[in-house]
């Protein structure tokens, strides 16, 4: 068991804006939902390795800039979340436990939940935005673990934060760019127009209510050699360009479509959320902070995902994804305030439904407090079941990793159609697919 050594709440050094901030509809979606990561850090012979009291401090100094953090959620009167900006800090704790980094699992499980992550109950209070847990491990090693409210950050926000509180504590003040609060770019339009079918975000509302099927986890490594293979492979002979997440969005839900034994006729979804920052027009600024993703679907007969082509079922997908435009999130916006307030992020999508996140590309490994960067970082959390999460490898090796989350029925024929389609147009590499162990988060180029 861990144990905590200190707990506290940590805030702002100076005097920060005060009063509530207004929150999108697309922020109202993911109320109560909570994502972060675990950053584990290889002990170094510097004699501060981690000092709680330069933590502190250098956090308290962030929160001054990202100083919503250290505020409260509160309902108003027409039953939207706001946020009571009133600098009451975030709950941070202190903790060692008794084991090696080689003897744990960093496979998402409420095992690591329990272990690095700060409960809301642990700080008093489920109105918090922010909680970190500091965890020495018996081999010299650290492990930081951030849980931060969907509410008000995306994954392209909670990297700006740790970014920049890791900046303050190394000392780097010339990289820090503030962030950008400003969440009127994304009120809905009066009347509201919707132009497009957003109804998976309304079936979320029923099924985020449902109680979760048994399902398990695993992770899958592509090395770059075989990620460009399949590139190479959905993009031979045509003229719209496919992406790498496109390629291996399509080969998981191909594999998926082959492994859940739906019936033919069955309408299949992959639903995969898309960074609209540079999408609007005019662009939100690249350090908006706050829930700046919409859900985009592609969908089609089950019997037509297994009988095509991989680079067919990629092509729909790449379609998909160039369709999110201005015009498509402006609908999404004004759905929600058509629909309601309700939480409409899903615990358990049905048979027919593969939700795939790529967070691929985001600095997150630049996360150096002045120790050296982390050597693995890894969700602690899976919010579902059949989901897919992309991201990279640590290091400059370009090759991916997968966390795969489906019924544990599934998982075996899952993993075989993966092997043997993946190597069906990979032939001539020796590298072959494996599990493994490291992870790397990063920012999505969806």
């Amino acid at each position: 068991m861990v144990e905590v050594l200190e707990s506290c709440f940590v805030v702002p050094s100076d005097e920060t804006p005060k009063g509530r901030l207004w929150l999108s509809n697309l922020g109202q979606v993911a109320r109560g939902t909570f994502s972060g990561t675990l950053n584990f850090y290889k002990k170094t012979e510097a004699t501060s390795f981690f000092s709680i009291e330069v933590l502190k401090a250098s956090l308290a100094k962030a929160l001054v800039l990202f100083y919503p953090l250290a505020g409260r959620c509160i309902v108003g009167s027409d039953g939207r979340v706001e946020l009571d900006c009133n600098a009451k800090g975030c709950f941070f704790v202190r903790a060692q436990l008794e084991r090696t980094f080689d003897s744990i699992n960093f496979q998402p499980s409420q095992e690591l939940e329990e272990l690095f992550i700060p409960s809301a109950q642990m700080a008093g209070s489920p109105f918090l935005l922010l909680r970190i847990q500091v965890t020495y491990l018996k081999c010299g090693g650290v492990v930081l673990g951030f849980a931060v409210n969907h509410i008000i950050t995306d994954a392209q926000s909670n990297f700006h934060f740790i970014q920049t509180w890791a900046s303050i504590t190394r000392g780097d003040l010339s990289s820090i760019v503030p962030p950008s609060f400003d969440q009127t770019p994304l009120r809905a339009r009066s009347p509201p127009i919707v132009k497009f079918d957003h109804s998976p975000y309304k079936d979320n509302a029923a099924s985020a209510r449902s109680t979760p099927t048994d399902s398990t986890t695993t992770k899958l490594r592509l090395s770059k050699e075989q990620v460009s293979s399949l590139k190479i492979r959905c993009n031979r002979g045509k003229v719209t360009k496919i992406s790498s997440f496109c390629s291996v969005a399509s080969l998981v839900w191909k594999c998926y479509c082959y492994a859940q034994n739906l019936a033919p006729d069955t309408t299949a979804h992959l639903i995969f959320l898309v960074n609209i920052r540079s999408r609007l027009q005019p662009q939100l600024p690249k350090t908006h902070f706050g829930n700046a993703i919409v859900e985009a679907p592609v969908q089609s007969k089950v019997s037509k995902i297994t009988s095509s082509p991989l680079q067919a079922v990629a092509e729909s997908v790449q379609t998909a994804v160039d369709s999110v435009n201005d015009e498509y999130v402006r609908s999404v916006i004004d759905y929600l305030e058509i629909i309601g307030n309700e939480s409409v992020y899903r615990n358990e999508a049905p048979e027919s439904e593969l939700r795939v996140n790529s967070i691929s590309g985001m600095p997150l490994y630049d996360a150096d407090f002045g120790w050296g960067s982390p050597q693995l970082v890894s969700r602690w959390k899976v919010n579902g079941n059949r989901l897919v999460y992309i991201s990279n490898e640590p290091g400059e090796n370009g090759g991916i990793e997968l966390v795969v989350t489906i019924d544990s029925a599934t998982m075996h024929r899952f993993l075989k159609m993966f092997h043997e389609e993946l190597n069906a147009g990979n032939e001539n590499s020796s590298s072959g697919m494996k599990t493994s162990r490291k992870t790397r988060i990063g920012q999505s180029k969806i």
